[in-house]
């Protein structure tokens, strides 16, 4: 689930130093799989701690595989075999890692076992066709969405049959889910690919000592032998280290070293194009290690020019470009970027969220459906939002280095996917950046008898988040003005009694109420209470003094709000607001019902005439009138049970 977390970055500043950024991502995630099925101890070292490695590293726990660590990038792998996975016991949930389900879905279509990936809505939005149609080729069976994305339902077919795949578009991620296919299939399993892509899957099997054979752009696998157990030190991942390269050359004097960065030709695109725009990019001290070729890196400040990327080293660098538009809207003149497409289905559509943003920040930024046309120039500051995509975020961090005013970025959590602690380091390093997390917050409006209090219990508990229930104040509150005997129209005398009221929510299967130490809560649906209630919600006064009482409900690790203006104004700035609704005469047989499941006596005629009364009140009223927020989701349940609704807005909510 995507924290809310707000980088703010203050313009100016060098990078000065020596740095060794995180691991590898995508040498982590294989680290993991090919030491799982392999037959004895596997160790890494410098393995990435981010969230996407972990998904993987937890998805070959929950199959019954031994696994020590990560402790500072160190974890001990218990291989059980080829054939030594055992079915989990529930889905496997792999957040928000592509990298995770595309491979997995290869390796688990031979097992003899079911198993069933889910990820967050940002990977299930993700398409999943590109691994699914060449894996029915070979005998797999997964089904996933009518939209071709996850969740996917894997049904064990123990050994696949051999095939070969030409590829239409180079995809790294792929050509090595279906290598992993092959290791469960029976005869020749083949990739031929238009571009290079990264190899790690094939450098590392090689390491693991399982036969692989490469002829060009031609792969080859076979299901043979067994996989031996073997070291592995992750170098620095280059696609991390792509944020300082080029903040290093576009910030005044700079001069950077980054320390034991992987520099697999499959993956030096980011270094090639920074390059060609004049950057002052040095490789020392090369050498190989575990078979993947690592380098120190020195960059300093230098005057970029715009280019036309080569389309061949956009497989390259594909990871990299969010940060490369940074780069080029630094330089001087027009950078042009063809051959992209792949760019629209990554976390976010990287070429549209980038554009966005680099004209919020002033730059003449003009998308393609396959690329992007920069013309560089002055970066300005501005607000701009990540759509949960790490490296938009950590790109436009960088964009602060040339900024001519502050750059405030929008939903950052994400940045752990794939490199924890980068706020920390670049901050030593020379930006001035803060992270500051927001709480968490869903508001759930809607007129009365939409089923707000109900769906917003059952997602609060389903997200472990506290709940608050507005209505229940303003009825509390209407309770204690009815026993007090206060004069509805002494607005004064309500508000005395607002201040001075003692009220404490526990929610478990219901809410329940208390009063100035007094259980309430039966009385809480009451029509006259909520009549009065009503009544008093419309003193601007009133609202006041309750407002700040409702904001104390927002605590970790987040906080569902229900009533009738959360989104507009108590909780303005809430990351997901829903404005709940249903017809008034569906209303009117929910309200009814549950009078009667209570045992409250009820009249439907008179609850219809009430809900249209009170939604016309609610509506008009001229302090917080009953209306959406403008970035409110709009939900109509009238055709939908509970559940449906429960489901819709908690996939709504985690995002």
């Amino acid at each position: 689930m995507t924290q809310a977390i707000t980088f703010t970055v203050q313009p100016g500043g060098h990078l000065q130093g020596q740095v060794r950024v995180p691991g590898d991502k995508s040498i982590s995630h294989r680290s993991i799989m090919l030491g799982a099925i392999a037959e004895g101890v596997t160790h890494v070292t410098g393995f990435l701690e981010g969230d996407d490695a972990l998904a993987t590293l937890r998805a070959f726990q929950m199959m019954g595989v031994q696994i020590e660590g990560p402790d500072n990038g160190a974890v001990t792998i218990h291989g059980v075999g080829l054939d030594g996975l055992q079915a989990p016991k529930e889905p496997m949930y792999l957040g928000n890692s592509g990298t995770s389900m595309r491979l997995l879905s290869g390796l688990l279509a031979g097992q003899k076992f079911d198993s069933v990936l889910t990820g967050d809505e940002s990977l299930s939005g993700r398409p999943m066709r590109r691994v699914l149609d060449p894996l029915s080729k070979m005998g797999a069976k997964i089904t996933a969405t009518s939209a071709g994305t996850a969740p996917l339902n894997i049904k064990g077919q123990g050994l696949l049959h051999g095939a070969h795949y030409d590829m239409p578009i180079a995809s790294a991620q792929v050509k090595s889910c279906l290598l992993l296919a092959g290791l469960y299939a029976e005869g020749e399993t083949s990739v031929t690919e238009p571009a290079p892509t990264r190899d790690h899957t094939e450098r590392m099997l090689s390491g693991f000592n399982y036969p692989v054979k490469q002829d060009a752009n031609l792969v080859t696998i076979t299901r043979q032998g067994q996989l031996s157990a073997t070291n592995i030190d992750v170098p620095s991942d280059i696609s991390s280290a792509a944020f300082f390269l080029v903040g290093a050359s576009i910030a005044q004097n700079s001069d950077l070293t980054l320390l034991h960065v992987g520099i697999n030709p499959t993956r030096t695109g980011i270094i090639d194009i920074l390059k060609l725009m004049g950057a002052n990019i040095e490789l020392l001290n090369q050498r190989v290690i575990g078979g993947e070729p690592v380098a120190d890196i020195r960059v300093q400040s230098a005057d970029l020019q715009g280019v036309a990327i080569p389309e061949e080293l956009v497989p390259l660098a594909i990871d990299e470009f969010p940060v490369i538009f940074i780069a080029a809207a630094c330089a001087q003149g027009k950078t042009v970027l063809t051959g992209a497409e792949e760019l629209r289905v990554k976390e976010s559509d990287r070429i549209q969220v980038m554009a966005d943003g680099l004209k919020i920040l002033g730059v003449d930024a003009q998308p393609t459906a396959d690329g992007m046309v920069i013309q560089g120039g002055e970066i300005s500051g501005g607000e701009v939002i990540s759509h949960g995509d790490h490296r938009i975020a950590m790109s436009f961090a960088i964009a602060g280095l040339k900024a001519t005013d502050s750059i405030v970025i929008k939903n950052c959590a994400n940045v752990n996917t794939s490199f924890p602690g980068f706020v920390a380091i670049i901050q030593k390093l020379g930006l001035n950046i803060v992270s500051e997390k927001n709480f968490l917050v869903l508001t759930i409006d809607g007129p009365s008898g939409a089923g707000k209090g109900t769906i917003s219990r059952a997602v609060a508990k389903k997200l472990g988040w506290n709940y608050l229930d507005s209505g229940a104040i303003y009825r509390s509150l209407a309770i204690a003005v009815i026993d007090k005997k206060i004069d509805l129209q002494n607005v004064a005398a309500v508000a005395g009694v607002a201040e001075k009221m003692q009220l404490a929510f526990t929610c478990d299967a219901e809410l329940k109420v208390t009063l100035d130490g007094a259980d309430i809560t039966a009385r809480l649906p009451s029509e006259v209470t909520g009549s009065v209630a009503s009544t008093i919600a419309a003193y601007p006064e009133i609202r006041a003094v309750l407002l700040q009482k409702q904001k104390d409900f927002c605590q970790d690790p987040g906080l569902v709000a229900d009533g009738r203006d959360m989104g507009t104004v108590v909780f303005a700035d809430a990351q997901t607001k829903v404005f709940l609704t249903a017809s008034a005469a569906e209303r009117a047989k929910r309200r009814f019902k549950q009078l009667k499941e209570k045992g409250i006596d009820a009249n439907l005629d008179q609850i219809t005439r009430d809900i249209e009364l009170r939604d016309r009140r609610d509506s008009e009223r001229k302090t917080a009138p009953l209306m959406p927020a403008d970035d409110a989701i709009y939900l109509d349940s009238s055709d939908m049970n509970i559940e449906e609704v429960i489901t819709k807005v908690t996939m709504l909510t985690v995002k």
